[in-house]
């Protein structure tokens, strides 16, 4: 028989893969989509403001708007920061995975 500490090991082993099963790679492949998506379309938003579509609004507040030529400076680091999401997202989902195979 084994002892008691071995099994509650176990036990919190397979709870933990539970949960990151039904939780974590759920709410990260959505993260993962999504931030990688929101930084290819970042800075063609921040361009096509540039040039004068007027359709597009980057608002840092509800009453301060950011000026129509920093569109494009802003809009390059809100994809690289978005980038960065997806890079670190994408390290973690694998963690989780190679944690679910062992």
């Amino acid at each position: 028989m084994k002892p008691f500490s071995k099994v509650m090991s176990s036990l919190l082993n397979v709870l933990a893969k539970g949960a990151i099963l039904l939780f974590v790679l759920p709410i990260l492949s959505a993260w993962l989509a999504g931030s990688a998506v929101c930084a290819a379309i970042a800075p063609i938003g921040g361009l096509l403001r540039t040039f004068g579509v007027t359709a597009i609004g980057m608002q840092l507040t509800p009453y301060y708007s950011v000026p129509t030529y920093l569109s494009l400076p802003f809009s390059l680091c809100l994809a690289l920061l978005l980038a960065l999401s997806f890079y670190y997202t994408r390290r973690l989902l694998w963690k989780c995975i190679s944690f679910l195979k062992a």
